[in-house]
């Protein structure tokens, strides 16, 4: 694995809110992500984006060929795989602009595995953090009648078919379920995206206001609620 993550001194652990954003292809995380991050002084850092951006840049790797078969057919990385990408963006973003309070992982966790091994935190040394878990949890839900045709409109690339959707779809619905209910009882807030650009981003601030994480699990002192 070539990213490099140089270790920190060692400082004390500090507030930093770690938002997961689960969702299928189409659902619109990208949006919401967006506009969360831009209302509340988040950096957002998309999982997928960052997949294939790597993937391009290292065509004739055994990770890169690793990552593009999961993309582009079906399965999950495993968190060995995706965790020095996470490592590196909550550094990165955990030592950029002034006043940054959090990150959203927008398509993390997309599995168990995945979910069950960042709650073990294993970047202590390099992310010396108070709370080591997802402050919150968004449930981006969308029908797939509405996905479809979000998905095929921003194809990212010639590999994004109306078969890779239906694979993709389908794997999502199968694994999403075990996923939240990891989360469901302490810190998931269900969105329902199946409207317009505006009425989801509505949708989102009022659930988030709505919501009692804003004080039970630290939001509000993170100043992301």
């Amino acid at each position: 694995m070539a990213i490099d993550v140089a270790n920190s001194s060692h400082e004390a652990p500090r507030d930093f809110a770690i938002i997961f954003a689960l969702g299928a292809p189409g659902a619109g995380k990208g949006t919401l992500c967006t506009h969360l991050a831009r209302v509340h002084n988040l950096a957002h850092f998309s999982v997928g984006d960052i997949l294939r951006t790597y993937v391009k840049a290292n065509r004739h790797t055994v990770l890169a060929d690793r990552i593009q078969q999961k993309l582009d057919w079906q399965g999950f990385l495993t968190f060995e795989d995706i965790s020095p990408f996470l490592c590196k963006a909550i550094k990165n973003a955990m030592e950029g602009e002034e006043n940054v309070k959090g990150i959203i992982l927008d398509g993390f966790p997309r599995c168990l595995e995945q979910a069950k091994s960042f709650e073990e935190w294993h970047f202590q040394v390099e992310l010396p953090l108070r709370s080591r878990k997802p402050v919150v949890v968004l449930s981006i839900n969308v029908t797939k009648e509405n996905a479809k045709p979000r998905y095929l409109a921003r194809a990212r690339d010639s590999n994004d078919s109306e078969e890779k959707f239906e694979r993709r779809f389908a794997e999502y619905e199968r694994e999403s379920p075990l996923v939240e209910e990891l989360y469901r009882t302490r810190v998931l807030i269900d969105i329902d995206a199946n409207g317009t650009k505006e009425e989801n981003i509505n949708e989102l601030t009022r659930k988030l206001g709505e919501s009692s994480l804003n004080t039970s699990c630290g939001c509000a002192a993170n100043g992301v609620c």
